[in-house]
């Protein structure tokens, strides 16, 4: 969700069913991951919802906390 603080762990394995983050194309987007046989699947959070299969050179890191700012 917009405005949300991530915590992204950048040496941290992706696993199956994890949110990642993915550079692509300059801009920094959430994904979350399928793994099929070796291969990982990655789904939009938000969006398009047209997947892709991942390049480890565009994956940036591994959401490990998510914390989120309520306004007054």
């Amino acid at each position: 969700m917009e405005g949300d603080v991530l915590v992204v762990d950048e040496q941290r394995p992706v696993g199956h069913a994890e949110l990642v983050v993915v550079d692509l194309e300059g801009e920094q987007r959430l994904f979350k991951s399928h793994r099929i046989g070796g291969r990982l699947r990655l789904m939009p959070t938000v969006g398009p919802k047209e997947s892709r299969w991942a390049r480890r050179s565009d994956l940036r890191g591994v959401v490990v906390s998510q914390a989120r700012r309520y306004g007054v």
